[in-house]
């Protein structure tokens, strides 16, 4: 079974009244629930970590090294699983997939230099890895890389997961409507290429048009009826959509063909939480984050659980155990925030929402959800200005909101 990393395909929530913070918290779930970043620092917690003796490691095989590394993440000890692969590595360095899951665990611990060396050191053995190209792109977005990190990207495709990142950057170079239309024409010109109906629909959902992006799921289904990837990001369009039944038969379909992947799991729980069926979307949630505690999809979803349960504070845990695992998530930022203002603790949630945008400087519905603190400090200047940024996001509701926002402010 392929190891259960997280898909980053996408959910577009909807948006209602004025009392907008709770559901801008969701817009983007999915979509790429890694956010867009800047480079980024992490915070020393005083931990210290030894030299790795390769005398202490009796681990002889890839598959235990990498559960045992994962049960040190569950433990809230992420240096412990980094010091436990490098000690493997000493002994076994030929071990690639190893390497690059080290790799993927320095970006977390803000190691970026050691994992750029990982990285690269291994795209020179396999040059044609497009898992390799997605992660040091992603680590050159990180680093606010724009140009590095788009010829990465570009390199990993057919990389659905790419698709999400390069919407960003080229929404950020100012050519994002050219690189849109390349990719409509790919997909179109290669009606029975399953892999550029996945990119043309990644890219529907990078763009807020789930309709769209669902049309393309289905025809990627019906070219590859047992393709999970296209049946995890059909399940999360009918979800956006409200087509609950229909989601349920389609992770139905992919959870058959394999009970352990990981986006369908956090699908279900998503669906779960849709239909009140809180009991299975906390199963569901845990499933997904036993088979990958590195990942932050499936924290966010318990944080998201236990908001609607009316568990706040449990909700603000969850939100930083997703922060511990990927600190450069700008859905667990902005989760921290919208419970610390919902809450009247209104200086932490601003403070919360400012150390987002450190990390993720493009993101709308911090902008948003900065403007809206401000506001109510009394601040209409500075709150404009936030509004006037969260006109820039690249969903339509947000952007939308901002706009009425912002007139209401210039108003006398």
């Amino acid at each position: 079974m392929a190891d259960p990393s997280p898909r980053r395909t996408f959910l577009h929530m909807k948006l209602v009244h004025m009392k907008l913070v709770r559901p801008l918290l969701w817009l983007a779930a999915v979509v790429g629930a890694m956010a867009w970043c800047a480079a980024a620092a992490v915070a020393d917690d005083g931990l210290s970590i030894s030299e790795p003796d390769a005398a202490i490691s009796t681990i002889s095989d890839p598959n235990t090294a990498i559960r045992v590394a994962r049960d040190h993440i569950d433990a809230h000890d992420m240096h412990g699983a980094v010091v436990e692969l490098e000690r493997y590595l000493m002994n076994h360095p030929e071990e690639s997939g190893i390497q690059q899951f080290l790799g993927d665990l320095y970006v977390s611990t803000g190691d970026l230099q050691d994992a750029q060396s990982v990285y690269t050191e291994l795209l020179s053995q396999y040059p044609l890895s497009r898992d390799l190209h997605n992660s040091l792109g992603r680590l050159y977005a990180l680093e606010g890389k724009t140009n590095d990190a788009i010829s990465q990207f570009e390199e990993s495709l057919p990389n659905v997961d790419s698709i999400y990142y390069l919407v960003l950057l080229h929404a950020r170079k100012g050519d994002l409507d050219t690189f849109t239309e390349q990719m409509r024409q790919y997909a179109d010109d290669r009606p029975s290429d399953v892999e550029a109906q996945l990119e043309a629909a990644q890219l529907f959902g990078a763009l807020y048009l789930p309709r769209d992006a669902a049309l393309e799921f289905q025809r990627a289904v019906a070219l590859d009826p047992n393709s999970v990837d296209a049946l995890e990001g059909l399940s999360l369009s009918q979800i956006a959509e409200g087509a609950n039944d229909n989601a349920s038969q389609t992770l139905t379909h992919c959870l058959n063909l394999d009970p352990s992947n990981y986006g369908c799991l956090y699908a279900l729980g998503l669906l779960g939480i849709n239909e009140k069926d809180y009991d299975e979307a906390q199963a569901a949630f845990e499933h997904a984050h036993r088979l990958a505690p590195e990942a932050p999809e499936a924290l966010i979803g318990m944080g998201r659980l236990a908001d609607d349960r009316g568990e706040w504070q449990q909700a603000i845990e969850y939100y930083e155990q997703a922060l511990y695992v990927w600190p450069y998530d700008a859905d667990a930022f902005l989760g921290i925030a919208y419970e610390y203002e919902e809450h009247g603790l209104l200086a932490d949630a601003k403070d919360v929402t400012l150390k987002g945008l450190n990390i993720a400087p493009d993101d709308g519905r911090l902008h948003y959800m900065l403007g809206l603190l401000y506001r109510r400090e009394g601040n209409r200047d500075l709150a404009l200005e936030q509004f006037i940024a969260a006109e820039q996001s690249l969903n339509p509701d947000v952007a939308q909101f901002a706009k009425e926002s912002a007139r209401e402010l210039q108003q006398p």
